[in-house]
């Protein structure tokens, strides 16, 4: 179970980056405990056949189009120290508390379904029913 997401000194407060940063860290832990997925797509037997036997794979347009989502970062630079420098030197907290802010001033969340709201209309009604009957007593 993984919970706690965001909190620092025992859950007794809450850091929007920590929040943007842990949860980049979850998704590499559950891309390596899920394993590696095996899909037509992603054995590209194509590929392989096309490669050859003592080919190499690194300059295939299905690597160059593919390596990437074995490991994406959002806020992680995996660049070296020059080309990082070169790009003003970002900083990973404050690249997720951009990240965090951009979130909460646009993010657009879906509608719920009437089907919800009815399933949360009557969730509160039955709560606000026992409270009533609590307070009868």
């Amino acid at each position: 179970m993984i919970y706690g997401v965001g909190m620092l000194d025992s859950a007794l407060a809450w850091d929007y980056a920590s929040a943007m940063l842990q949860n980049e860290f979850l998704d590499m832990v559950l891309k390596v405990v899920n394993g590696i997925q095996v899909s037509e797509a992603s054995i590209a037997m194509d590929v392989i056949k096309q490669v050859g036997p003592a080919g190499e794979f690194i300059t295939h347009d299905h690597t160059l189009k593919n390596f990437r989502n074995m490991s994406k970062t959002r806020f992680m630079n995996r660049d070296n120290r020059e080309n990082w420098e070169m790009e003003g030197s970002p900083d990973i907290v404050e690249r997720a508390y951009e990240a965090s802010m951009d979130i909460i001033q646009n993010f657009q969340p879906e509608p719920r379904s009437d089907t919800v709201l009815q399933e949360l209309d009557s969730i509160y009604a039955e709560f606000e029913a026992r409270v009533k009957e609590r307070k009868e007593k």
